[in-house]
């Protein structure tokens, strides 16, 4: 005598093959260290231990710049033809939005004769000021330190 075993039984039977009865034991993330932190932050292996340090990085590396600008980046500037006056303008950029390098390299700075002011706004918040005298050229770069320094926003003030 043959049974008769419904479809639907012989299909949830093979669904329940390939299940393991005891639940998968959790992930638990690597721990993070102050320099897989800042090689995961910046792109590179190790993170500059000064601001200082960083900065030279950042100037004349265009690779460390894109490795160290935040996506997005705050980018401010001024829109000259606005009516009836200037006004500000505020985008986020996104990182392939950007045009590289961001910052000239230092002999760049020399060559068009920028100069650089630094402000210290707080121990991880420090800002870059290009300015060239007597004209209207005058840019900030505003950099923040979390696990490594990186640029969070560039504002042009420039007409």
């Amino acid at each position: 005598m043959t049974k008769y075993v419904a479809p639907w039984i012989l299909a949830a039977g093979f669904l329940l093959v390939g299940c393991d009865a005891t639940p998968p034991a959790p992930t638990v993330p690597a721990p993070v260290t102050a320099d897989s932190a800042a090689s995961s932050a910046s792109g590179a292996s190790t993170c500059p231990a000064t601001f200082d340090a960083f900065l030279t990085a950042f100037e004349n590396d265009v690779a460390v710049q894109k490795n160290a600008v935040t996506d997005p980046l705050q980018s401010d500037s001024v829109d000259p033809n606005a009516d009836p006056e200037p006004r500000p303008v505020t985008k986020m950029l996104a990182k392939g939005a950007v045009t590289f390098p961001v910052m000239p390299d230092s002999a760049r700075q020399t060559k068009d004769g920028l100069v650089a002011t630094r402000t210290e706004i707080s121990p991880t918040e420090v800002s870059i000021k290009l300015t060239k005298p007597d004209t209207d050229y005058q840019t900030t770069f505003f950099f923040r330190k979390d696990d490594c320094w990186h640029l969070y926003r560039v504002k042009d003030d420039s007409l």
